[in-house]
């Protein structure tokens, strides 16, 4: 073999490789747009149903004598367990259908729900002490539906739905008699979560 058939060869060697490459490239590319545009369907039905239960026995606590001065605690604890449950019951869900909770659609989910649950934190610790106790309560609905309502822009429609309807509540919330808090914290972290729990099982699964 004569050196010029052997560069021939060379060159036509890295030319594949390098089309090769390329193809690869634009294969991820694709995928990666694909993902960016999907809609987020990895809401947990049946776990939207047990932060419910949680909220409502929250509630519930709250309204006896023993537990009434503890409700900060009580539905701080709440929040912890019902977020420990939905993320749990989130990654089961992931698991069956075979999708990462590392895409770009499931990133962008929960990149989104933070900023309105951190306005929603940082306003609890710095009005605590100086608001009434049903300032606090709206506070949370509106923080943690204007999380659900920007996550409902590329998630599925009943997540957009709650989302309104916790900043409904929460406006009605800032309103009503501080002895209301409890029940209206219970009709939204616990009655609007089991409602959207079901329509999710119904329509998109578990």
């Amino acid at each position: 073999m004569n050196s010029s058939e052997s560069n021939a060869r060379i060159l036509s060697s890295a030319g594949t490789d390098h089309i090769g490459h390329r193809a690869a490239a634009n294969l991820r590319y694709i995928r990666d747009t694909i993902d960016a545009v999907q809609t987020f369907t990895l809401v947990p039905g049946r776990g939207c149903v047990w932060m419910g239960l949680v909220a409502l026995l929250a509630a519930t606590l709250e309204l006896l004598p023993e537990f009434a001065e503890q409700w900060l605690s009580l539905w701080l604890a709440a929040a912890v367990i019902a977020g420990a449950i939905g993320l749990y019951e989130m990654a089961e869900k992931a698991r069956r259908e075979g999708i990462s909770l590392r895409r770009s659609s499931a990133t962008r989910f929960f990149m989104t729900l933070a900023p309105a649950f951190s306005v929603g934190a940082i306003l609890t610790a710095a009005l605590l002490d100086t608001v009434p106790r049903d300032v606090i309560a709206g506070i949370w609905l509106l923080s943690y539906g204007a999380g659900l309502a920007a996550c409902g822009v590329f998630s599925i429609p009943v997540v957009l739905i709650a989302g309104g309807a916790f900043i409904g509540l929460g406006a009605v919330t800032l309103t009503a008699p501080a002895s209301w808090s409890p029940m209206l914290l219970a009709v939204g972290f616990g009655l609007i979560h089991i409602v959207l729990g079901f329509l999710v099982m119904r329509r998109y699964g578990g």
